[in-house]
């Protein structure tokens, strides 16, 4: 059989594909939105190129298949190539852990902009706008099919690569040299195939391509960096890393700034040191590493850093705040934010900060972020953050009972808190009969 298409660069790829998706799968056993992220993009590729060559085979066939075939086929193709640009973009927002506050804005913009690009595809049968075969089973471009079939990818891909570009601070000079020549090669080869080589299969080609160099560049999509076959070179410089930032940052000295801002408050003496020691109990108790435990600890001792801001009279109100009083109240987490994300010594110091304020239903503050959006130390440290208020002693409230807190996290699971590190909390106090996790006075 003759072939309308030259198949052989995306057939010669798909092996390589299979090997580094497979190690990917099998490797990649950590669910951080990183590698969520890489696995959605990398195995986008791998499909999008298996059913381009199989498109291009079936196109081929002309009359032997009919049009309905015809139409599935370059539909799913197109979709995956559409696919595969969407993914990369949340790959790089994963990466350089996106905190903007118009995060939802962009997800319905990029969300908005997929949806239209398949309701093209699908109502294209109907339509033709995009593409069609005659009556012997040739296939035709019309009007949309470039705008559709390459528009919608690359507009995706560079939504990406913009993103990328305008934080590579997040990025090593090595790291931004290889991916500005991928990009640039890249661009080159699709522009030289749209233009003079219509009938070469490149496209996936040269995704596939790209997904290996952002594998390697990027040294690893796992955010713990921690693959094996790198494993001795990341821990050293991780060991190099962490000792120098503590150094810079002892834990003395963030016992004193945690109790400098517990000091303004006359009701949290000792607050943020529970926070950051329950904070710690319950990533020990789902798993986490020595490492984690000790980063939680230290999101924890500083989570309410930002309200070094807030003025004493309002923190230690005992009447009901105005609105104007709880939005300064409010504001310590972006304060706090501002203050640690200058830390770059310990990554992510600032999560807590932020985010221990969010509830899991979206309904909590700076951001509104919902479930699995909230970075899961912040999930961690807001339940550590709440049972300490509800087990202290506050100017509004008097301690609670264990039954009681146990009974409040269970009627705020999957609300205000994760569900699974609620159950989590409620396995630990389930252990301590003794009552012993609360404020002594």
């Amino acid at each position: 059989m003759s072939l309308d298409y030259n198949i052989y660069l995306e057939l010669a790829v798909i092996p390589l594909d299979i090997i580094l998706y497979c190690f990917v799968f099998l490797r990649y056993s950590n669910n951080t939105p990183v590698n969520r992220a890489f696995k959605n993009f990398a195995y986008s590729v791998m499909a999008g190129n298996i059913i381009d060559v199989i498109t291009a085979i079936v196109t081929s066939l002309h009359d032997m298949v009919p049009n309905s075939l015809h139409y599935l086929f370059n539909i799913t193709d197109s979709v995956f190539a559409a696919l595969s640009g969407f993914y990369f973009i949340y790959y790089v927002y994963a990466y350089v852990r996106m905190d903007e506050s118009n995060i939802h804005i962009r997800n319905l913009i990029n969300k908005s902009l997929l949806l239209i690009d398949i309701a093209l595809l699908v109502t294209n049968p109907m339509t033709h706008l995009v593409f069609e075969y005659d009556a012997q089973g040739n296939y035709i471009h019309n009007i949309l099919f470039v705008p559709v079939a390459y528009g919608f990818p690359l507009l995706f891909f560079f939504i990406g690569v913009l993103y990328m570009f305008s934080h590579w601070r997040a990025y090593k000079k090595r790291q931004i040299i290889t991916l500005i020549l991928t990009i640039g090669v890249s661009s080159v080869m699709f522009l030289v195939q749209m233009v003079f080589f219509d009938n070469y299969l490149i496209t996936f080609y040269v995704a596939s391509l790209g997904v290996l160099v952002v594998f390697l560049s990027l040294e690893t999509p796992d955010y713990e960096r921690l693959i094996d076959t790198m494993k001795q070179l990341h821990e050293s410089r991780e060991k190099a890393a962490a000792a120098e930032a503590r150094e810079r940052l002892s834990g003395e000295v963030m016992m004193a700034l945690s109790k400098a801002v517990d000091a303004k408050d006359h009701y949290t003496n000792g607050h943020s040191a529970r926070v950051a020691a329950y904070a710690k109990a319950i990533a020990k108790h789902m798993g986490k590493s020595e490492k984690e435990q000790e980063d939680i600890f230290s999101m924890g001792l500083l989570h309410d850093i930002g309200k070094i801001g807030v003025q004493e009279d309002i923190l230690n109100k005992k009447g009901k705040l105005t609105p104007e009083e709880f939005d300064l109240i409010k504001s310590h987490t972006v304060t706090g934010f501002e203050i640690l994300k200058t830390i770059t010594e310990i990554p992510g110091l600032s999560t807590g900060a932020r985010w221990h304020h969010e509830r899991f239903d979206g309904k909590g503050y700076p951001d509104g972020l919902k479930g699995l959006e909230i970075p899961e130390e912040a999930r961690i440290i807001c339940l550590a953050d709440s049972y300490d208020a509800m087990t202290s002693r506050r100017s509004y409230s008097t301690p609670k009972n264990q039954k009681e807190v146990r009974e409040e996290i269970i009627r705020c699971r999957g609300t205000q808190f994760d569900p699974d590190i609620a159950d989590v909390l409620v396995s630990m106090i389930d252990e301590d009969e003794g009552f012993y996790m609360r404020e002594r006075y």
